[in-house]
């Protein structure tokens, strides 16, 4: 990837799985957000154990990042990685994460709501920072929608809502839809990132995306190598435009 500057930000997006592999075998989260070193990181995913265990934002703190965790559901993983409805069952959460190392100008967590509750006991929600790139306010949006079609199309709609119209914004994260379809939901944004993401090993779908609006160039782009998860990272250099124009 290019080096970072003032005027530009450098993204990646990876789903990591509670970090486990697809055999649930550990692997080191941290290590893998520390080899992307990009400024901004938006993680799906995110396991964090009530009681012992690696705690990722003490991590990425060590590393240099702002952290913005937004837990989505209960959660365990054991006898496997799952989440659950009933938090007497939990021993821990499964949740979103953004890292910065920009400038954090402001945070908060919105609501996306759902049409079908039955299938997905997760409340979705997403991560909203306005970061100084270079003195121009970008807002970036860390986001893990349902795997239920009809509630991830309506995600991402209500999302489009919660992004200001006349200032760059991004959309990061596992979007479990495929690009013209999370294109068609948010219509102001385009796919910085085409490639196949999902499953990690013989990708076939991309999952995974980094959605930029017209004041934002896109300078490089790729969907990087498995890290660990089932899903392949994605990661962009993005530039606010001078002139959207």
């Amino acid at each position: 990837m290019p080096e970072a500057t003032m005027s530009q930000l450098t993204l990646t997006s990876f789903n990591a799985r509670w970090g486990l592999t697809v055999d649930d075998t550990p692997f080191d989260l941290p290590g893998v957000v520390e080899r992307f070193d990009t400024d901004v990181v938006s993680l799906q995913e995110v396991w964090d154990p009530t009681e012992g265990g690696t705690s990722l934002p003490d991590e990425a703190a060590r590393l240099g990042y702002h952290v913005i965790h937004a837990p989505l559901s209960p959660s365990r993983v054991d006898p496997r990685p799952e989440i659950t409805a009933h938090p007497h069952e939990a021993a821990g959460t499964w949740g979103l994460a953004l890292l910065s190392r920009l400038p954090v100008r402001s945070t908060r967590v919105v609501d996306l709501g759902r049409l079908v509750e039955r299938w997905d006991v997760a409340q979705r929600v997403a991560i909203l920072a306005e970061l100084d790139v270079g003195g121009t306010p970008v807002t970036v949006a860390a986001i893990h929608l349902s795997f239920v079609l009809p509630n991830a199309a309506a995600q991402l709609r209500r999302l489009a809502g919660y992004l200001p119209e006349h200032q760059p914004s991004v959309v990061a994260g596992d979007c479990n839809l495929w690009g013209p379809v999370a294109t068609a939901a948010l219509p102001r944004h385009e796919r910085a990132v085409r490639g196949r993401t999902w499953p990690a090993h013989r990708p076939h779908s991309q999952l995974d995306h980094i959605l930029v609006s017209p004041d934002i160039e896109v300078v490089s782009s790729a969907v990087l190598r498995p890290a660990g998860s089932d899903h392949r990272p994605v990661q962009a250099t993005l530039r606010p435009r001078a002139d959207p124009g």
